[in-house]
């Protein structure tokens, strides 16, 4: 019997990819909740309040106290549950017991926030690949894209910016 030497044939087909624009389509929802077991000793240190939609925020964040120690944490962030529990019918006064109460029995609360949604902060920045930065974009008092423009290099290094992203945030600020 003679066998022949065969080879398989192998066909390159080119693919191509569909890429989706970045747009809020991309937004992942659960990038903007903040959620952390608070303990220590000493004051927990978030003032309360009321925002114009009704819903209870941070308005305040006192130095020198538990909150002012935990990274991610900062103004204007939504309260959405403490201890796993929802708290839509309950008052400001009645939510603050409720967290004095378990902050002074156990020195320890989980607390659960939303953080706030500025989608055209979030799609200029997911658009320059730079959406990480977000939260502290928010922190430094962006809430529209137009904010950008008084951004200066100091606040970029401070963010811990590396000169590519710096160079990507120039894109959006020439002026940097």
């Amino acid at each position: 019997m003679n066998k022949s030497k065969s080879y398989p044939i192998i066909i390159e087909e080119e693919t191509t990819t569909l890429r989706k624009s970045n747009s809020l389509d991309n937004l992942d929802i659960n990038d903007f909740y903040f959620e952390e077991f608070f303990e220590g000793d000493g004051e927990l240190g978030i003032v309360f309040g009321i925002n114009k939609e009704k819903q209870i925020i941070i308005q305040n964040i006192l130095p020198n106290t538990v909150a002012s120690e935990t990274y991610g944490i900062y103004k204007s962030m939504i309260l959405l549950n403490i201890n796993n529990n929802d708290i839509e019918d309950l008052s400001l006064s009645k939510l603050k017991k409720k967290i004095n109460k378990e902050w002074i029995k156990n020195s320890r609360i989980y607390l659960k926030f939303q953080k706030p949604i500025h989608k055209e902060v979030y799609t200029t920045l997911l658009n320059n690949n730079l959406s990480k930065y977000y939260d502290q974009f928010v922190e430094l008092g962006a809430s529209s894209s137009s904010d950008f423009e008084f951004v200066e290099y100091e606040d970029l290094i401070k963010m811990n910016m590396n000169k590519y992203d710096i160079i990507s945030f120039k894109n959006i600020n020439p002026n940097i």
